[in-house]
């Protein structure tokens, strides 16, 4: 008699997770130095799940990337505190499997657009 044609097989249902759960775990992938397997065992999940929504979230940050105005367009700010000469700006890139952060000068922001493209092609 075969073992495992007479096993009953368990389904789990899945487990859906919350976006701020997502961003936690990621956060953690990125700033704790830690493997994503370890990441992911101590949530009790699979480290391949962890890379599924790095791959989404890096799919996420291209389409909004595509949605910036042209080179020379106007750029929407939504700024509302006073700019002075030495302010910059933070600009975090997943490009592959890289991590890239810049500290770019708010008086050339017009230039960024351009050092981004050329960066994700």
């Amino acid at each position: 008699m075969d073992h495992e044609a007479s096993t009953p097989r368990i389904i789990k249902p899945r487990r859906r997770h919350s976006r701020a759960f997502k961003e936690q775990v990621l956060a953690e992938c990125r700033h704790s130095g830690e493997s994503v397997a370890a990441i992911a065992l101590r949530h009790s999940i699979n480290a391949n799940l962890i890379h599924k929504w790095r791959r989404a979230r890096q799919r996420e940050a291209s389409d909004e990337f595509l949605r910036l105005p042209a080179p020379g367009g106007p750029m929407p700010l939504t700024a509302t505190m006073p700019v002075t000469p030495g302010d910059t700006i933070r600009l975090e890139v997943a490009v592959g499997q890289s991590h890239i952060t810049v500290h770019w000068p708010v008086s050339q922001m017009h230039q960024s657009v351009e050092w981004l493209k050329a960066l994700t092609q």
